[in-house]
This record gives structure tokens, sequence and C-alpha cells, in this order.
């Protein structure tokens, strides 16, 4: 029998069959990519369907090769019947897993279809029914064509979609290892967790493990991954802390891969700051940054202390108000004293309370969308900056900061200050916005930085000024040299407070020594690149010191027991082993710091522990319980807190208020100023050491070498009084601590300083501002100018009398 030809075959492709395939095939699922590329409905509210370029691809291939079959099947056309048969067939294996991927919504799809919204989490499932009426049509076309066609077969079709699996299965296999990663590294076995992160570095996605750090990522494609988590499934704080430690890096540094949540959330530029308020800082605000920086400083050499007030003024050019929040440095030992805020160009000074009292104040105003700026300390010599609202279109906001610092004392000839820096902030930096910075002193001064020039513009007045990078200013060890008279080992100042006298002596002191160092070096990436610095300064310890060693995270291993084994070989395998060791990833310094603890309360007195470590964003385990044990043994042992880089390290900033803590700076080479601790901590160098005291101002007497001074002076006593009640660790002595604190108009552990907009918002707070007769303040240039030329005619004047009366007595 002879089969009939194509012209002879009339299909049933009725108009309704036309227009329905039409439909379900070509328009449907086109129009349901471009809403979810451009509106990302489905991602928004439960999965990302198209999480990647390669699933748009994948997608977009249906509706193309459907209308191509469509025309083929209109015009009865089977020229190419092996490519048509071949591109139904992987069309209905993407159509049939995209089915599949939203059978748990086709529920919700049907009850909203007859609203017209229904449509599109249907749109697969149409597509695989218009699927296979092609593929009927295909067939009978194939009947009467002289050659068959292998993919219009049976096999050919399981052919088919056996080619379109394998494809999804490439296309997904990266987020099929690093959810099977995930899942190991998110176990309670420390084994488990161990392999589980071997296993996401070795074969892992950083773009798929980003994703996994948000809430309905798109991973919801990864089909085989997502059944076998089903029971039990890694949250998203699971997965950050897990980016961490691979990275790192906090998930939230990073541009998040293609889209999260539904849509591009660039983390360093949000649209909305989730963390309002509060004391996180996620990213950078869009459209806030600082514009302006003017670091203005006064200092007293002699008496080894100075005065720095830092200007800034924050701009917002979103359509929303926003919260400026930064962290900042202070120099070593170095206390806020003044909080300003400009409030419709006028100066407004802050209130001094204790830590809750402002922060519950700021809150409370920010919540109200008023004007408040808020400072409370984040960590030793560190200190977190708020205010709000920076207004909306181009507004700005000006706050003033005023910092009491001593001097480090490199010699009795020479004494030092380091400038405050960011360590992270919500706002932009622009690459062109430079720090004015103009400091004074009564001695001459230098820096390391070209940009800092000095000037001798008045006899007894040196200056150093200049504009400065952001760079340059948070680079370790930015500071500047300060000339002092050797002589100078006394000085005094009025208590601006109390009817008394605070008295300061300068005398070198050799610190106790230790028989042993205790060494816990932190593993993260950061510090790969000052292994040898740390190996070179270990050297130079004398042999008869005991040392051990502690690799913070096990050398790069990430079970706690390999994290809290101590080291206790010889001093060149010690050397060897810091030189050999696995700096990667995102180490957990807080169990190494407990072990270290626990071998230097063995003996307090004779031990220290320096901790060498970078910046660590991320609280992996809780310090509530290294916190305890100063808390409940306040003679422990002293931990000296080594930080190498910039950056904010959470651990340290949960440590403040322990006075066992202590801030070693970074003045040069990581090496110099580890050998130059080391040499403190064994007694072969002494050091110079500042001591106040409190005198009655009716029975003091300044002697003639005794230099008298500013009021901060009785500042850094009373910060230096703090820290020791604070010690003591009892209700009674933290309730001294605080009236302390307010009285001196000092931000601590135990107080805060915060100004609102109105005295209403102050009662209703039970705060008082301070007096701004009682604030520190520096003279604006123009003052000193003023000053200076008063003088001048003062002298001439007097001059000029003098002559008078000679040419009187003379006759003249």
């Amino acid at each position: 029998m002879l089969e009939p030809s194509l012209e002879q075959i009339e299909p049933p492709w009725s108009r309704l069959t036309q227009d329905f395939t039409l439909f379900a095939g070509v328009l449907l699922p086109a129009v349901s990519i471009v809403v979810e590329l451009t509106t990302h409905i489905c991602a928004a509210s439960f999965f990302d369907p198209i999480p990647s370029l390669w699933h748009v691809l994948l997608v977009t291939f249906v509706p193309l090769a459907n209308l191509q079959l469509w025309l083929a099947v209109k015009k009865k056309q089977f020229e190419r019947g092996t490519i048509f048969g071949l591109a139904n067939s992987i069309s209905l294996g993407i159509s049939s897993f995209y089915t599949v991927l939203y059978i748990p919504i086709m529920p919700l799809a049907a009850v909203f279809l007859v609203a017209g919204l229904g449509f599109l989490p249907l749109a697969p499932m149409f597509s695989l029914i218009a699927g296979i009426i092609f593929r009927r049509k295909l067939v009978q076309l194939a009947n009467a064509a002289p050659k068959k066609s292998f993919f219009l077969k049976p096999r050919g079709l399981l052919v088919g979609i056996v080619l379109s699996t394998a494809v999804i299965t490439v296309i997904e296999l990266p987020a099929t290892l690093t959810r099977v990663g995930l899942q190991m590294a998110a176990s309670e076995s420390p084994e488990r967790r161990t392999q589980g992160l071997r296993w996401l570095r070795s074969v892992g996605s950083t773009e798929y493990l980003l994703r996994a750090c948000y809430p309905r990522s798109g991973l919801a494609t990864d089909l085989f991954g997502y059944l076998l988590s089903l029971n039990d499934p890694v949250s998203p704080e699971e997965a950050r802390q897990i980016y961490y430690r691979l990275t790192g890096e906090t998930f939230n540094t990073r541009v998040p891969p293609v889209r999260v949540a539904g849509r591009w959330r660039a983390q360093d530029n949000l649209d909305f700051d989730p963390d309002q308020g509060g004391t996180v800082i996620t990213g950078k605000v869009k459209g806030l940054s600082l514009t302006a920086s003017l670091l203005d400083g006064s200092l007293d050499a002699d008496a080894a202390l100075g005065y720095m007030e830092w200007t800034l003024v924050f701009k917002n050019t979103s359509e929303i108000q926003q919260e400026a929040r930064t962290h900042v440095e202070l120099p070593p030992g170095a206390v806020v004293s003044r909080l300003t805020l400009w409030i419709d160009g006028e100066e407004r000074e802050a209130a001094f309370a204790s830590r809750g009292q402002t922060r519950q104040a700021y809150q409370q105003v920010v919540s109200r969308r008023r004007d408040p700026v808020l400072v409370t300390t984040a960590g030793r010599d560190r200190v977190l900056i708020q205010c709000f609202p920076v207004p909306p279109a181009g507004g700005e906001m000006k706050i003033r900061v005023g910092i009491t610092a001593p001097l480090l004392l490199e010699s009795h000839s020479h004494a030092r200050l380091l400038f405050p820096r960011f360590l992270q902030g919500n706002f932009r930096i622009p690459d062109d916005l430079n720090h004015a910075v103009w400091i004074e002193s009564k001695s001459e001064m230098e820096s390391a930085s070209e940009h800092l020039q000095r000037g001798h513009p008045y006899p007894h007045i040196y200056t150093l000024r200049g504009s400065i990078t952001n760079d340059e200013l948070s680079r370790q060890g930015s500071s500047l040299r300060a000339a002092r008279s050797p002589e100078s080992t006394e000085a005094w100042s009025r208590d601006p407070f109390q009817q008394r006298v605070i008295r300061q002596s300068i005398s070198e002191k050799t610190g106790a020594k230790r028989s042993r160092v205790i060494l816990v070096v932190d593993t993260s990436r950061s510090m790969k690149d000052y292994s040898q610095d740390i190996a070179g300064a270990l050297s130079s310890l004398p042999k008869s010191l005991e040392v051990k060693v502690l690799l913070a995270s096990g050398n790069g291993q990430y079970e706690d027991t390999q994290s809290q084994q101590v080291n206790e070989s010889n001093r060149g395998q010690l050397v060897q082993d810091i030189k050999n060791a696995t700096f990667d990833g995102g180490a957990d310094n807080t169990p190494a710091l407990m072990a270290a603890w626990d071998l230097a309360a063995q003996d307090p007195a004779g031990t220290a522990i320096v901790w060498i470590h970078g910046a660590q964003l991320l609280e992996l385990r809780s310090v509530e319980e290294l916190r305890q044990r100063w808390l409940r043994q306040p003679d422990g042992p002293l931990l000296y807190a080594f930080q190498v880089n910039a950056g904010l390290d959470v651990v340290y900033e949960k440590l403040d208020g322990i006075p066992k803590v202590e801030t070693v700076p970074r003045l040069s080479q990581l090496q110099f100023d580890l050998e130059r601790l080391f040499a403190q901590l064994t007694g072969t160098v002494n050091a110079l050491e500042q001591t106040r005291t409190i005198e009655d101002l009716a029975h003091f007497e300044a002697t003639q070498n005794m230099k008298e001074t500013s009021s901060h002076l009785a500042r850094l006593w009373a910060a230096d009084a703090i820290s020791r009640l604070i010690e003591v660790n009892d209700n009674n002595a933290t309730e001294a601590a605080t009236k302390l604190a307010v009285q001196y108009q000092l931000v601590t552990p135990i107080s805060g300083a915060v100004v609102l907009e109105t005295q209403e918002q102050y009662r209703a707070a039970g705060l008082q501002p301070v007096d701004p007769g009682s604030v520190p303040t520096i003279p604006e240039p123009e003052m000193i100018i003023l000053v200076a030329v008063v003088m001048v005619l003062l002298g001439i004047m007097v001059a000029r009398q003098r002559t008078l009366r000679s040419n009187r007595r003379h006759g003249l």
C-alpha cells in the first residue's frame, strides 16, 4: 500500500487547537519569562525559577522551539524533521522539569486563575500539553515523509529527554554539590562539619553558597539537592556562618550573584537599611556619603596628652531619610569627651548618661524620625557613632566628636599621637574626599605623611596641617610625632568638676617579668601575609621564656578540638609551624582564647596572653563564656590584643569593659611592633608609665619643674578611675563608675553620649545636656590669629608707654 503524501494529509488541526497551542506553547511561556525577568514575582514570593543566565537560556528555548514547531505543523513542512523532533523532545524535558517544580504552588495558581493571575505558574504545564500536541502532529507528518525521524520515535523521545535532563543536571550540578556540602558543614558533628567545609572548598560554588545566605534564594531549582535537604534544610543564618568560614568575608560585603529574593540587591548599596537604630552595619546605604571631614587638635607633649575634635558631615541623596553609622578606632587610652550636633545651624551639646539610658533615648527618637546622635563604646579604644536622620534629597547632617587622648611616650624626648580612623561604616567615602588635618602644639611635630606640612606661624606655636586621603588615615600607624622636654616628668591640672588637683608623674618602669607567653594566632585569610613577621618576632624571644602557641581554628581545620590544641614544641619548630600554617577562610578565635585563658590562669601573674589577629566580622561562637572567666576572676591573666589590619573585630568588641584586655597599637612593621611588646613582657626594656593621682587643692603646691596643663588631665584620671571601678564588678562600684563618667562627661563601657533635638525629648528620657561652658574646645584658627594680633598690639602699647615714661624722666 502506498503511504499518503504530505499534501494528502489533513490532520485534525482545528482553529481552536491551533490557537490553543500558540497560546499555551509560545505566548504564555514567553510572557511568563518576560514578567519574571522584569518583576521577579515568583522569586520574591516563592523561589527563583531562573536564578542564572543558563536558566534563562534554558527556559527561553521552550517558546522558541514551540514557535518553530507551530509554524512547521501549520505549513505541513517536514524537511527538517530530525531537528524538529529533537527540539520537541528537549522542550518536553524542560517543560516536565519546570512543571514538577511548580507543583507545590499550582493549587494557589488555580485559585487565582479566575482573576487572570494564575496563568504564570501554570505556564510550564500548559507548555507541556502544547508540546505533546505538537509531537502528535509531527508524528502524523512523519508517517507521510519518505524518511522517518529518529527523534519522533519512542526511543528518540527518550534520548531527547535524557539529553535535556543531562543539560539541566550540568546547570544544577554546582547547586547540588553546594547544597550537599552545606548539609555536611551544618552538621552537629565536628568531624562532619570539617568534611563539609573541605567539600565546599573543593567542589562548592561560591555563587550558590552566597545565594544560600538569603531567604528564597533560588536553590529550589536544584531538585536533587532540595530533596536531600527537605527534612533538615540549612537556614540562611547557618549558611552565612559557613560562607564566612570559607571566605573570611561576611556575605553582605559581596554583591550577590544575579538576584536575591527576587531582585538585584547589591549589599554594598542598600536601598533600605534594615538595622536602622541598631548596632549592626550591614553594608553601604544608597545615596549616603561622607562629604566633609575636619580633624583639629591641640597637643601638650610635655604633659603627654592631647585633644582632637573630629567634625564629620554626612550627605544623603536618596529619597528617604537615612542613618549614618560607623565604628571608629581611637588612639590607645583615648576617651570621647564631647559630642555635638548641628540642628538648624545651631550647635547642640550632648547629654552623658548610662549606656542603656542613652541608647534607649536614641532609639525612641529614631522611631519618631527626629534628630539624635549617639556615641557608645564598641570595644577597648573603639566607639560606635550613630546619627539620624540624614535628610533626603541632598540633605546634610553635621556632627563633632571630641577625643581626649594620652600620648604614647616613645622616650623622654618624643611622644606620638595616633590618629582616629574608620573601621567600618554604612556610608560611602568618595575617592576625592580628603580629611583636613590641623594639629597645634607648643613643641615641634613631624609626620611620615608627605601631605602634612609643618608650620611655625607664631612664637611657641607649631602646626602640622594638610589633607590626607582616607586610605592614608586608615593605614596602620598613621600618626604624628611631637618633641617634648626630657625634664618634664610631672604635670598638674585643676579639676574642672571638683575642688582638687590632678597630678601626673612620668617614670620609667620595668613591667612584671613574664616567665611564660601564650601566643594565640588567628589563621584567617587576612593574616596570610603576616606569618613571616610573627615567626621572626617569635625567634627573637629568649630561650629561657616558655612559649606556647595556639592556632585559632586549628591551622585551617575547623573543629573546636583542633583550636584548643596547644603547640609546645621547641622554639625552632614553633617558628616553622607558624610559617607553614594554613591561613584561609574565617577563623573562630574564641575557642583558642578560652583555651589560652585556662592555661594562663594557672599562673596569671607570670603569664601573658598575646592575641595576634585580623578583623573578625562574624561571631561564630558566643564570647560570653570567655567574658565570664574574667568577670568571675578579675585578677585573671592579661590579654594583649594585637590587631594587625584594619577592620571590625566582633570578638574584641564583645570584650569591652574587661580591664585585663589591653590594646597593642601598630606603629611600624609588625615584626618590630611584636618585638617591642615581647621585650616589655620579658623585662628587657623599660617603659615610660603615666601615673595620675588626686590631691587636695588647698594643700597643693606646684614645684618649679611641675608643668600646669589643661583639664584633659582630669578627664584621663577619671577614665582610669572608671576602669578600676568596673574591674571591681559589683553594683555599687558600677553605679559609682557611671556617676563619675556622667560628671566628667565621658563615653565609657558603662556610659554613652546622646544629642536630642528638643528639651522636651531630654526631659522625657530623663537626660540633661551638658553646660556648653564645661565642654573642652579647640580655638578656631581665626581666634588664634586674633589673640596673636591683640598680644602684638598690647606689646607695642606697653613698649610705647615705657618709652614715654623714660622720656619724661629725662626731660625729653
